[in-house]
């Protein structure tokens, strides 16, 4: 009878261990562990959880530096070819000015010949007239 009364208070108790004194009957079949590998299960699934969060942790901190230079090259190239255009925009900048006082210049010599072929036709035009006459 009092083994009916211990199993029905485990049924409605639903525990997860039951202490077993030596030479009592255990109440279900199964294996029996003495406190000293059931403290050893536990510190072992303590010390595989501690494990798992330090990878978890190693892992994100790793992913995380890997992102952080992929993000530093990405930022690198992307100042490095900024400036570079830059430098291309200055370059051409100045090769524009250059080319415009230059044609300033080949403007000034047209204009130049220009008067000087005028003048050179108008003084051969009136030497000309002048010796006909």
């Amino acid at each position: 009878m009092k083994f009916f009364l211990l199993i029905s208070g485990l049924a409605l108790a639903n525990p997860d261990f039951v202490n077993v004194e030596e030479g009592q009957p255990a109440p279900i079949s199964g294996k029996i562990l003495t406190n000293e590998a059931l403290s050893e299960i536990i510190s072992q699934h303590e010390r595989e959880v501690k494990q798992c969060k330090i990878d978890a942790e190693f892992n994100f901190k790793e992913f995380e530096a890997n992102q952080q230079l992929s993000y530093d090259l990405l930022s690198a190239r992307y100042e490095s070819e900024v400036k570079m255009y830059q430098i291309m925009v200055e370059a051409r900048d100045a090769q524009i000015k250059k080319d415009k006082k230059r044609d300033v210049w080949q403007r000034w010599a047209t204009y130049g010949a220009f008067m000087l072929g005028v003048g050179t036709t108008v003084a051969v035009t009136y030497s000309v007239n002048q010796t006909v006459n």
